[in-house]
């Protein structure tokens, strides 16, 4: 997998999400992959998700590389995306159901 094929794949995701949640943000900013360690700074994704096919307990902030190898479907319960807004994380992907009123 590489960066290309990664990006393209949550591109997309973030393009066919109808919902959105303008007021969440993720706790802290990332500075690098939790897996990885790629510097997180002028990545335009970070998935908040699991780290590990192999163990789903082990969460992380992951880089679109990592993500699409271990986290690759974002939904609820599943991973969340977020985009890059400069000095935080904004969630565009994979947000509580729109009636749980989160």
């Amino acid at each position: 997998m590489n960066y290309e094929e990664s990006f393209k794949h949550f591109s997309k995701i973030e393009s066919q999400e109808k919902s959105s949640w303008p007021d969440i943000r993720f706790a802290e900013y990332v500075e690098n992959c939790q897996v990885c360690s790629r510097p997180m700074f002028e990545e335009t994704y970070m998935i908040d998700g699991p780290a590990s096919k192999k163990n789903q307990l082990q969460w992380g902030c992951l880089c679109i590389i990592c993500a699409l190898k271990s986290s690759p479907k974002i939904g609820w319960g599943r991973a969340q995306l977020y985009k890059n807004a400069g000095t935080y994380w904004q969630l565009i992907a994979g947000g509580p159901p729109v009636d749980d009123g989160i």
